[in-house]
């Protein structure tokens, strides 16, 4: 099933077009982690896109953060660090921003945070925005962070719990300090032709700027090093075959949540017909209406 992309918790399964975007927002980020003391990844998941980006070890201390404890230890493994340190956090709770902020803190060198794919999981963002403005203003951190671009997808994600487009950006940056910066990241696609027995298929690509496209996710950063955030592209191999059944796989997900709903749906309006007619509860009949 999908549900790593729908989820954004990259697998070596993932389509690799999904895992490609999320690399780039490394890459982004890369110059500025290769050389922090500290290196805080928020939302770190199990670490393959950060490892794919940063290409081999970095001298610093990874702390490493997630609400799933489940994926820190693989996250752990992939990203090569001199030292690191994995926190199990719910970034809406401020008690749990504290020990993550001690945690940055404790070597007072300040570094860079990345969080990439997090405020929109969250029911609220505010607590969060705050720490790292805070990081950055006052502890001489630098913040590389992500929000997707609703408007450039046509299926709404259910795992998000909030929706973002120029307007919901815009409202963002007013919570940020003025001279922070902000990139956007656009969708490619491409095509490449190699000679037979050619020793180095490594190619120049030349990009234009984008004419008319929208992006399919907004970029800020903000503190010290916000400037040297460097721009990024990464290509890979299409495996069309392996698309074309992700893509199928999906589809046929889809409809079986639909289909479910459907039946979740008529067996809800059946049991509060019934309960109309009885005056009361029927036992044992689940009311839970997120399902």
């Amino acid at each position: 099933m999908a549900g790593g992309d729908w989820e954004e918790r990259i697998t070596r399964d993932t389509n690799p077009v999904v895992r490609i975007e999320h690399e780039v927002r490394y890459r982004f980020a890369a110059p500025l982690i290769r050389e922090a003391p500290v290196w805080c990844d928020l939302g770190c998941g199990n670490g393959l896109a950060a490892a794919s980006a940063l290409g081999g070890p970095i001298r610093g201390r990874a702390v490493l953060v997630d609400v799933a404890e489940h994926v820190l230890g693989q996250a752990k493994r992939e990203i090569q660090a001199a030292a690191s340190v994995t926190l199990r956090a719910d970034l809406t709770s401020e008690d749990e921003l504290r020990s993550v902020r001690g945690e940055l803190l404790a070597d007072g060198a300040g570094g860079c945070v990345t969080c990439f794919e997090v405020l929109e999981h969250l029911s609220t963002f505010v607590p969060l925005v705050e720490t790292l403005v805070e990081l950055a203003e006052g502890h001489r951190f630098t913040v590389a962070l992500s929000v997707p671009n609703d408007a450039f997808w046509s299926i709404e994600n259910p795992f998000h719990q909030t929706m973002w487009g120029e307007r919901a950006f815009d409202e963002l940056r007013r919570l940020l300090p003025p001279d922070h910066v902000v990139a956007h990241q656009f969708a490619l696609q491409g095509s490449l032709a190699v000679l037979d027995g050619a020793d180095d298929a490594r190619q120049t690509v030349e990009l234009g700027s984008p004419a008319g496209a929208a992006p399919t996710h907004f970029l800020l950063g903000l503190g010290p090093g916000a400037p040297r955030l460097a721009a990024a592209a990464a290509v890979g191999e299409a495996h069309l075959v392996e698309r074309r059944r992700w893509e199928r796989e999906r589809e046929s997900d889809l409809a079986f949540l639909k289909s479910r709903e459907a039946e979740l749906t008529e067996s809800r309006n059946y049991i509060r017909e019934l309960e109309g007619r009885l005056g009361q509860p029927v036992p044992g009949a689940g009311r839970d209406d997120s399902a």
